[in-house]
């Protein structure tokens, strides 16, 4: 199918927010895919995710020329479904799927000039959501040992090791085309950051109506109900990457 190639793609860690990210770049005219499921995310490339992911982190992102091309033309074919219905070939399109940011460097080897916006929340909220998905998928193939940690360790020693990742790659690689976002941000400041957005992706939007599709969570800030003294190991284990993503303590 004929589609630009300077795709927007959105990812995260499960839970982090992205599905209203969809919605805000869509009131910018941005197709995000004809096939979406309960949390709009890509039904296709949720097939691609699961068949490769775990490959390719156990891999460290290095399976060989023959082996990425390989993965690259069936991510192609997943994508000529995901764009049915592209009202356009000069449509800007886009894709949410939070396991994205777990493949970035196949993504931009395929679409050198990608947007890649990075969703991030507070990893001491994420220690305690009940959306382990991509943890229950690919948590070992990344975390080894500390796969069999508790359920809180676990899961914020994965938002810090994926998180810093994704950071680290497109802060180096894709530079002025990579954004990242909190959603404790964009909660509240959604006017300001709806328009930062907007000029990333360098399109214009209504932005009363994008405003209007932001609702904060009744999650957000749950750790901050829990026992400090239970807090407290899972900050020092996320330490560092908890204040490089601006997360005081």
């Amino acid at each position: 199918m004929q589609a630009r190639t300077d795709p927007l793609v959105i990812g995260a860690v499960g839970g982090s927010g992205t599905r209203v990210f969809t919605r805000i770049a869509g009131h910018a005219g941005v197709f995000m895919g004809g096939d979406l499921d309960r949390q709009e995310d890509s039904r296709p490339v949720s097939g691609f995710y699961g068949e490769f992911a775990s490959e390719y982190l156990a891999a460290n992102g290095d399976l060989g020329h023959e082996r990425e091309q390989q993965l690259s033309r069936r991510l192609a074919k997943c994508l000529d479904q995901h764009l049915e219905g592209l009202p356009g070939a000069d449509c800007p399109w886009g894709v949410k799927n939070p396991r994205s940011m777990l493949m970035l460097p196949l993504w931009h080897r395929s679409f050198p000039r990608m947007r890649f916006l990075h969703v991030i929340r507070d990893g001491r909220d994420m220690a305690y959501s009940g959306n382990a998905n991509q943890i229950r998928r690919h948590g070992r193939a990344v975390l080894g040992a500390d796969f069999d940690r508790p359920a809180p360790e676990r899961a914020i020693l994965w938002w810090a090791h994926v998180n810093g990742l994704a950071a680290d790659y497109g802060e180096a690689e894709l530079e002025d085309r990579y954004s990242r976002i909190r959603l404790e941000d964009l909660c509240a400041r959604p006017k300001r950051t709806i328009r930062s957005l907007y000029a990333f992706l360098d399109l214009t939007g209504p932005t009363k109506e994008a405003v209007a599709e932001v609702e904060a969570p009744p999650t957000l800030g749950r750790w901050r109900e829990r026992p400090p003294a239970e807090v407290a190991p899972l900050t020092e284990l996320a330490g560092s990457a908890l204040k490089r993503f601006g997360y005081g303590f």
